[in-house]
């Protein structure tokens, strides 16, 4: 019933939540953290943009963020960007809505409240140590680090090649 999609919509919420504190959070820094390509990070992020849970900007020191206060935005509010229940989706032609459908009705119903009761605030761990941004740890460019410079241990001079005996 909850597709993977849902599940990684989901995770990204919680650790957008996590960082909170840190500002804004990135694509770049988002995908190796959570093992998601930046095309499929972008395609969760742009509907709960558009559904006002995440909060983007653009240029630098840009990216997202969760939109208000995380002990208000339930798990269900995240699910229900991505999943369609059976009130949204109309009944084929040929299909018997009979006890089937009011199983299938009772089993969303218990979905939805259980993911109502829990908000993001529950999943999020803030006694965790900060860690780093992306930014941070490796540079705005990318840059490898630079090598420590070699400081040679002879003397640079003459006067001083005399204290060395």
């Amino acid at each position: 019933m909850i597709s993977k999609k849902t599940i990684n919509a989901i995770e990204v919420c919680v650790f957008l939540a996590g960082q909170q504190s840190a500002g804004y959070v990135t694509t770049t820094e988002l995908s190796p953290r959570l093992g998601l390509s930046i095309s499929y990070l972008e395609n969760i992020l742009k509907p709960l943009k558009d559904h006002q849970i995440v909060v983007a900007m653009k240029g630098p020191g840009g990216g997202y963020m969760i939109r208000g206060d995380v002990s208000l935005i339930s798990i269900w509010d995240i699910a229900a960007v991505f999943e369609r229940t059976f009130h949204e989706t109309p009944l084929s032609d040929g299909a018997e809505p009979v006890a089937l459908a009011s199983y299938e009705l009772g089993l969303e119903r218990i979905v939805q409240d259980t993911l109502s009761n829990f908000t993001l605030s529950d999943f999020v761990d803030y006694t965790s140590v900060e860690v780093k941004s992306y930014v941070q740890e490796f540079g705005r460019f990318k840059f490898k680090p630079l090598p420590t410079p070699f400081m040679p241990k002879a003397p640079n001079s003459v006067f001083q090649l005399h204290m060395s005996f």
